[in-house]
């Protein structure tokens, strides 16, 4: 490693490079990177903490501008930039462009997410950009950097990705923000005397749910809940309600801390550990601060305040790891601090880059490139490839149920299967997508069902979260391939308002469930993921791990 950095060329030598554009043909492979046939007028990052008017600044300019693209990563902030510019400009002045949904999208200004940014526009305000990083999706923001054509680009995100930009745009005019609504230590408070606007974070589904539970005694019918299984229709109900009053206080997860803009005077860690796919670890200071910047929105609060919950008997916050996650401990150069070093972009293929012509040559392929893009971009050290993990996934569940329904379907067909934003549960649906576009008709049935929202009339609460994510899976299908297999938009669209309205449902029945959080032999307290308190468990002759 220390070698390939003493070879590493300059910036302004990598910048030039990347202008060619950069190219090599390896077997019958094209690795390549993005490129753009001119360059823009202007660049300029805005860099900042959570609530420091970067984005409020950013889509003033798109505004006066009046043309242009805001791309962010996750649907919920395009949808809430959409609902802000069209209060601004008026409905018909602005379109929402997402996998799963299209609103006037011949708007002069869109609103989308960055997988579907076009290339080309006006201006180009790229929300988040140290997502660029991202093992999965990064691609999509360093494409943009790399290849977007657009006369104004503006970068926003945290500070840490000021070396990210830096490397990007080697010219870029960066604008750093201060937070406008200060952060105080506000230390241990107990859950018997919380504020209304308090928002207590834990991480994971059922710790919240439990938490919810506990703070339900308390404020009873007033407490809101987010969670990121939660269908994104349940998430703004519950949103709405905590800014409207009718619910005081909120459980969240660190949903809130990606994407979910949730105005709060304090905010309370009732845990400082979590399960992250691997193991269970302590967060990460960057971690902490991103959720804590929500407490203390600017123009709802003076101040925020961030501390730990306790009276809990199954929570243990460590408020010594929130307290000092607080201040910024990493130098970025330049008198500015941060809590890491974002300076990398990802990089995946299209299906151009193959060079392939049948389906049974994408997996070799893709193994292929990934091969010659590590060994070529190993000199460029700010570029990595993405993970192409989730694309194989993908591309196994499509050939498996075609092998299975034997059916076929064209090369192009299936790679943009395998650009759904599915996670790694719904193969089996996708697998059912692909054989009903290939024309087998059992799987037309199939799907038939998955549409009815009746199924959900008795759903639990896990089942409604299924089947909101089917929906998604189906609206995104319905843009790709209208009326195909009987899966319309209005279709999706109803099966999605019906599970996120069992969701609500569900959840309030389950907050109010007095045996979560209680011990089934004894009744006695325990964690709300546990069935058995330790006594309970013991006897029973168990072994804990």
């Amino acid at each position: 490693m220390a070698r390939g950095r003493q070879k590493r060329p300059s910036r302004s030598e990598r910048h030039e490079r990347r202008q060619q554009p950069a190219r090599k043909q390896v077997a019958d492979l094209t690795v390549r990177l993005p490129s753009r046939s001119r360059e823009p007028e202007s660049v300029v990052a805005h860099l900042g903490p959570t609530n420091s008017g970067k984005t409020h600044d950013a889509l003033r300019f798109l505004i006066e501008s009046g043309r242009g693209v805001y791309a962010a990563p996750l649907r919920m902030l395009a949808q809430e930039a959409h609902r802000r510019l069209a209060a601004d400009i008026g409905e018909a002045g602005v379109g929402l462009v997402t996998g799963e949904e299209r609103v006037n999208p011949t708007a002069p200004i869109i609103c989308c997410t960055a997988e579907m940014a076009p290339m080309r526009g006006e201006v180009l305000v790229l929300d988040e950009v140290q997502w660029a990083e991202d093992e999965e999706r990064g691609s999509a923001w360093t494409r943009l950097m790399l290849g977007g054509e657009y006369r104004h680009i503006l970068l926003l995100g945290a500070v840490e990705a000021l070396p990210l930009v830096e490397e990007a745009f080697p010219d870029v005019e960066v604008r750093f923000f201060e937070r406008k609504a200060p952060l105080d230590w506000a230390g241990k408070k107990g859950i018997a005397g919380l504020r209304p606007g308090t928002v207590v974070v834990a991480f994971s589904r059922r710790a919240v749910i439990g938490l919810a539970g506990e703070l339900n005694q308390l404020h009873p019918g007033k407490v809101a809940v987010l969670y990121g299984a939660m269908p994104l229709a349940s998430r703004r109900e519950e949103i709405d309600r905590f800014l409207s009053g009718a619910a005081e206080v909120c459980a969240s997860t660190d949903v809130l801390g990606h994407g979910v803009n949730l105005p709060c005077e304090t905010l309370l860690f009732a845990e400082t550990d979590k399960f992250d796919g691997k193991e269970r670890r302590d967060l990460e200071p960057w971690e902490i601060a991103q959720i804590a910047g929500r407490a203390g929105r600017f123009g709802f609060h003076e101040r925020g305040h961030v501390g730990v919950l306790t009276g809990v008997p199954w929570a243990h916050p460590d408020p010594e790891l929130v307290q000092s996650a607080l201040t910024p401990h990493v130098e970025l150069g330049d008198g500015h601090w941060g809590y890491r070093i974002v300076d990398t972009g990802r990089i995946r293929p299209q299906l151009s880059d193959l060079n392939v012509t049948r389906v049974d040559e994408l997996e070799p392929a893709l193994h292929a490139w990934r091969a010659a893009a590590l060994r070529y971009w190993s000199v460029d050290g700010w570029l990595e490839v993405e993970s192409t993990a989730p694309l194989l996934a993908r591309l196994d569940a499509v050939r498996d149920a075609l092998h299975h329904c034997r059916r076929s379907l064209q090369l192009e067909d299936v790679w943009r299967l395998m650009q759904a934003p599915i996670d790694e549960d719904a193969g089996a649906l996708l697998g059912t997508l692909a054989c009903a576009l290939a024309g087998d008709t059992p799987q037309k049935t199939v799907l038939g069902w998955i549409l009815d929202p009746q199924r959900l009339r008795a759903a639990s609460l896990e089942e409604a979260e299924q089947a909101a994510r089917e929906a998604s899976i189906l609206r995104w299908f319905a843009l790709q391939y209208p009326g195909v297999a009987g899966v319309t938009i209005e279709k999706a669209s109803a099966l999605e308002e019906a599970a996120a309205a069992r969701v609500v449902q569900e959840l309030r029945a389950e907050i109010h469930d007095p045996t979560i959080g209680r011990c089934r032999a004894c009744g006695a307290r325990t964690a709300p993921w546990a069935t058995l308190c330790d006594r309970c468990f013991m006897a029973r002759g168990y072994r804990r791990r």
